[in-house]
């Protein structure tokens, strides 16, 4: 495993990930097509970067494990903000 190709895959997959989370019309987040786009983009190029670092199997699965960690805590990531921000009460 060549850290120089997981880190900046995992970071893309984490901006490809929030992309899509905020393209998402239910969003208040200004959702554009351009950003679901970005998003998928993104996601892509991390899965790129993964595939010869760690062979296709273990790329595929860390791929969608870090994309289903980011959209899973995305929505509880928002809610703290709004509760934080005072416009959850």
């Amino acid at each position: 495993m060549n850290p120089w190709w997981v880190v900046p895959a995992m970071a893309f997959g984490v901006l490809g990930a929030w992309g899509l989370y905020l393209a998402s019309p239910q969003q208040q987040w200004r959702a554009t097509p351009v950003r679901a786009w970005l998003g998928a983009g993104c996601a892509l190029l991390s899965l790129a970067l993964l595939w010869p670092a760690l062979g296709a199997a273990a790329a595929v699965a860390m791929w969608l494990t870090v994309l289903m960690l980011v959209a899973t805590l995305a929505p509880f990531l928002g809610a703290w903000r709004a509760r934080r921000c005072g416009g959850g009460r």
